[in-house]
């Protein structure tokens, strides 16, 4: 008799861990879904840059010719909109801006670095009673504001929409 009330128990602990496997594989599935993307590729390459919700993005459009700057507050099957009040057609966007990270970067630490130098030289040269202009450091610091500003262009590139890159919204996750 107890034989047969443990088969039954240990039946009814088997269909319940398989309940609750189950129950679990079904609540963690709801939570995975495509969200719409903003995809940027070049044709004939596998060059391919994704855009989601709460990414900056700057655009140009075709009407307008206008450049529109902010991030990206929602994303329809054919139109975008960028920030809270602009809505833009896909059909309507001639170039896309991809911005680089790296160059960005560069920039603010050339800017940084040669107005601290200059900065801080100077400030020395006041405590210590000296010309508090040297002309090195003014070259040196100069120099650095100036491959800043130089460096500025290489942070973005202006992608056109046409033959080469093609815009698409997709429901896939790139990053």
């Amino acid at each position: 008799m107890e034989d047969v009330k443990c088969s039954t128990l240990a039946l009814h602990i088997l269909i319940m861990r398989k309940f609750l496997l189950l129950l679990f594989l079904l609540v963690s599935s709801t939570g995975i879904y495509a969200q719409k993307t903003l995809v940027l590729e070049k044709i004939g390459t596998p060059t391919r840059y994704g855009f989601h919700l709460g990414d900056d993005v700057k655009v140009q459009t075709k009407a307008k010719r206008q450049i529109l700057r902010s991030y990206l507050w929602a994303i329809t099957d054919s139109s975008l909109t960028i920030g809270p009040h602009t809505t833009v057609s896909l059909s309507d966007i001639s170039a896309v801006y991809k911005h680089y990270y790296f160059p960005n970067l560069m920039t603010r630490v050339f800017f940084y670095l040669g107005a601290g130098y200059l900065v801080l030289d100077s400030f020395n040269n006041l405590i210590n009673k000296e010309r508090i202009f040297n002309p090195q450091t003014l070259i040196i610091s100069g120099s650095a504001l100036c491959v800043s500003c130089a460096i500025i262009p290489l942070s973005h590139k202006k992608c056109r929409i046409g033959i080469k890159w093609k815009l698409k919204i997709m429901e896939i996750d790139i990053r």
